[in-house]
């Protein structure tokens, strides 16, 4: 009787410190999901000044500004964030562990951030002769000496990441799109155009960065003990990133930069507004991949396999219940969205949104779980994965944006991300080997195809009416069948 009884104790103990856990996983995907709608708006915000107040061209020449920076990041960082990350995660419990990976991520993230500043500014003229877009080149030359502040901001951004020090996180990150929406704001109004939103973008780097140091020196202590041993270490898991992380950001901005090749800026800034708001559906998997990450490399470690089976299932489903009517809803009324928000101009967006959509939204399932291969230690298999949906992209976008422009592009983009989609379920399935409900997906997004065909049928009505009605029946079918009472359960004691 007696051990009956401890075995219930236990028992109890066990799911107690699972539902905290479950707490703890969804209060930190919260505060980054909130952090990455800020940071959206206020994104949106100065897409909408630039194009309703300087027009498409100069949208299109700061996004290809933005494009060319990011890509730079990348090649910058050389994957040391997202190893700090793993190495935090793994040796938070060893002080002296975490502060050698810390000082040596650090260190050599500014150092190599002031290489990449210079070889930005005297790079510049090349890019703008690539391009043939007039004025390319002193906006890179303007943006050149953020590299050491955006560097140090990816690797304490990593630390905080590590630690599960997500307020923090996600507080920095919402500080820098105050700071650079602020000024942004200020200097286009004093006239500076174009100038002023890249000097902002500089300054609310250096004021994130300064934040940032600030609020991890607590976490860590500089130290040189072990620099270069720990340094490769870093380098040698973080190259492995950083060539994913590189083919992966030319594959996302392949079609920006064929379109710049092939077509205008003009062009360029129809596109990005497509992009902008197909991205949107990222926000939801991205927040919880910053969580599932780290998560994994921790279950990875402990052997804790049931709680990694359970978190797979639980970010994948969730995510579709998520973006499946939001798709549906954007889908639906996308022509209204854009020329409400940024006039009739830009309705040369559309097509290439609803294109995109069908793409975003299906990756965005996958992309939830997308570090979960990497966290287990496999970072050569999303290095595979994203060369060939790469390969794939850029080939269809050097195809199709010659004979069809931005809608070729939106549809190379498309297929590139649903093959994207199933090599990594594929490669999820077989290296953490967990179970996929192939079953339950086909289902919704039977319902999601269903809801579809059904607003075409029936859009002659008012496709307001018939919009609104069909994404709410798609939600209330998505809450009474696809939805487990523990799952209705779990989300009201959240809510609470």
């Amino acid at each position: 009787m007696k051990k009956s009884l401890l075995n219930v104790k236990r028992a109890q103990n066990v799911s107690g410190s699972d539902m905290q856990s479950s707490k703890k996983f969804a209060f930190d995907i919260s505060i980054t999901f909130v952090a990455s709608i800020i940071n959206l708006v206020f994104g949106l915000i100065l897409s909408v000044i630039l194009a309703r107040y300087f027009g498409a061209e100069s949208l299109g020449l700061y996004r290809m500004v933005f494009t060319l920076y990011t890509i730079g990041m990348i090649f910058a960082g050389i994957g040391i964030p997202a190893a700090v990350i793993k190495y935090v995660a793994e040796y938070k419990e060893n002080k002296s562990n975490t502060d050698k990976v810390i000082s040596s991520a650090v260190i050599t993230s500014f150092l190599v951030g002031c290489g990449f500043s210079v070889l930005f500014y005297f790079s510049s003229g090349i890019f703008e002769e690539i391009f043939n877009m007039p004025g390319l080149s002193g906006l890179l030359r303007l943006i050149s000496p953020i590299f050491p502040f955006s560097l140090l901001i990816g690797t304490l951004l990593g630390v905080l990441n590590g630690f599960r020090a997500m307020k923090k996180f996600g507080m920095a990150t919402i500080l820098q799109s105050v700071i650079i929406l602020v000024i942004s704001i200020v200097l286009i109004i004093e006239n500076f155009g174009l100038n002023g939103l890249i000097i902002g973008i500089v300054l609310s780097s250096v004021g994130t960065c300064s934040y940032l140091l600030l609020v991890t020196k607590k976490y860590f202590k500089i130290t040189l003990n072990g620099y270069i041993l720990i340094t490769k270490k870093l380098l040698r898991f973080g190259i492995q990133i950083f060539g994913s992380n590189a083919i992966n950001m030319i594959n996302y901005q392949a079609d920006i930069i064929l379109i710049g090749y092939f077509l205008t800026s003009t062009d360029v800034g129809y596109y990005s507004v497509a992009v902008g708001f197909s991205t949107f559906f990222w926000l939801v998997p991205a927040a919880i991949q910053t969580i599932t990450y780290p998560a994994t490399s921790e279950y990875w470690a402990n052997n804790n396999h049931s709680a990694l089976q359970m978190m797979i299932d639980k970010s994948t489903k969730y995510t579709a219940c998520i973006l499946l009517p939001i798709g549906l809803g954007v889908g639906f009324f996308a022509k209204d969205i854009i020329t409400l928000i940024y006039g009739e101009v830009f309705i040369n967006s559309v097509l290439p949104l609803l294109i995109l959509i069908m793409g975003t939204v299906v990756f965005g399932i996958i992309k939830a779980i997308g570090g979960s291969v990497t966290g287990a230690g496999r970072p050569d298999l999303a290095l595979k994965v994203i060369s060939i949906s790469a390969t794939i992209n850029i080939a269809l976008n050097v195809f199709l944006i010659p004979h069809y422009g931005i809608i070729g592009a939106a549809l190379a983009t498309m297929v590139s991300l649903l093959v994207n989609t199933l090599a990594w379920i594929f490669l999820t399935i077989r290296v953490l080997n967990v179970k996929f409900d192939f079953e339950w997906f086909g289902k919704i997004i039977g319902i999601t195809i269903l809801s579809i065909f059904l607003f075409k049928y029936f859009e002659f009505i008012n496709i307001y009416l018939i919009g609104i009605i069909i994404i709410f029946i798609h939600i209330l079918v998505t809450i009474l069948f696809f939805l487990t009472k523990e799952d209705k359960i779990y989300f009201y004691q959240l809510l609470h």
